[in-house]
């Protein structure tokens, strides 16, 4: 006989209606639904804008009187000092892009020398002439893959260059001193740093000192391609100098072209995904750390920006049908036309008296089918001499002059 006490249920609870338990289910799987429709359309949108796939045939606007440099190839971005008419460039080999060049995943280590033979390009308006300079100091037998450049002023005749470099052995900062009139260029610094894993563009904030995009987080593997397929905001901007360094812009989609202001309090990046430009600024003169002004959105694949300091305007250059420049890079001895644009984001006046108007306008300023501006990266303006240079990435047509549109 078990002296055990019998076993007690605990009370039931009462059970949850049908109608409740239906109407939970619902809300849940509407909010479900509403979360992937309006992720699904961002995503789409931005894709749309990425491959360009939708668009109709590209006409040419204000292109007339361009004319193509010859002699120049993939010559990515262009920064020009207004008083002596100089544009500073790196030009490159647009056929050997294919080969290596990380920005766009081409790796081959193996790839012939001219891949690794960049040059470096000092272009005088006025005369419509070029130099291609020496680099007194960086030994020959070091790679030359360069990407973004600028520039900060020591003086009115002396400058310090900054120009990404994409060795093999990884991407580093070359920092360059150049004196108008000198013969060579002289290269005094290499920089290295854990946080620039993959740079695409710089701003020069002093003699030693800079604003640096990554355009993506991971530089290869599974998780680049979810970054990039996915359109992931997984990169930044970073601050640079000797005593310190750190993340100062972060979550961006595809930090691409970065440009500022002549006294760098805005500094204006590019966002490849989706077509954008974010404008930010410094929290302090004590403290480089950025913080987003405004998010412009645009209809096309954003590539380098670049300031006019007579008019404060900004001008976007990229890629109209990027799907056309991504095939044309899988295939070696193929040249390709990469539809391109040139838009101007202007203040808009009406901001200041209509609530519902947007703080910037935009408007199309060159525009080309690619059969005269391939794969188009940046435009830079000299009013002065009523000059626009337009460069870019892939193409054998590297430097592209034209006259200034009235509407730039």
């Amino acid at each position: 006989m078990s002296n055990k006490e019998p076993t007690r249920s605990a009370p039931a609870k009462p059970a949850a209606s049908t109608s409740t338990r239906k109407r939970n289910i619902l809300r849940g799987g509407l909010a479900v639904m509403a979360l992937t429709v309006a992720l699904s359309y961002d995503f789409v949108k931005n894709m749309v804008i990425d491959t360009g796939l939708l668009l109709g045939p590209v006409v040419p606007i204000n292109t007339e009187g361009c004319e193509v440099v010859r002699g120049l190839e993939a010559c990515e971005d262009i920064h020009i000092h207004r008083p002596s008419g100089l544009a500073f460039m790196t030009c490159g080999n647009a056929e050997m892009r294919k080969i290596w060049y990380p920005p766009i995943e081409r790796r081959n280590v193996s790839a012939p020398d001219q891949a690794f033979q960049d040059r470096f390009v000092i272009y005088d308006i006025a005369s419509g002439t070029y130099d291609v300079k020496d680099l007194v100091g960086l030994p020959a037998e070091f790679d030359r893959v360069f990407h973004g450049i600028d520039f900060y002023e020591r003086s009115s005749t002396e400058l310090t260059i900054f120009a990404i470099n994409h060795r093999r052995t990884g991407s580093v900062v070359e920092v360059l001193e150049y004196k108008l009139g000198d013969k060579f260029v002289y290269h005094k610094e290499t920089i290295k740093h854990d946080l620039i894993q993959t740079p695409n563009d710089i701003v020069a904030l002093g003699p030693r000192s800079f604003y640096i995009s990554n355009d993506h987080r991971y530089l290869s593997g599974a998780m680049r391609q979810i970054e990039k397929n996915l359109r992931r905001p997984w990169s930044n901007v970073i601050y640079y100098s000797p005593e310190n360094a750190f993340v100062a812009f972060d979550h961006v989609a595809s930090a691409n072209g970065i440009t500022a202001n002549q006294d760098r309090s805005l500094v204006f990046l590019s966002a490849c995904y989706g077509g954008a430009v974010h404008v930010l600024k410094p929290v302090s003169a004590l403290d480089a750390h950025l913080v987003e002004l405004d998010h412009v959105k645009l209809d096309f694949y954003t590539d380098n920006p670049s300031f006019d300091p007579t008019t404060g305007n900004v001008l976007i250059t990229g890629h109209v049908k990027p799907l056309i420049m991504v095939a044309g890079l899988h295939t070696l001895g193929v040249p390709f036309n990469g539809p391109s644009k040139v838009v101007k984001m202007s203040l808009n006046p009406l901001a200041k008296t209509s609530s519902g108007a947007p703080k910037y306008q935009l408007e199309t300023v060159v525009q080309d089918d690619g059969h005269l501006i391939s794969t188009g990266t940046v435009a830079a303006l000299d009013r002065e001499r009523g000059v626009m240079l337009i460069g870019t990435a892939f193409s054998d047509r590297g430097l592209v002059r034209c006259p200034i549109p009235k509407n730039a």
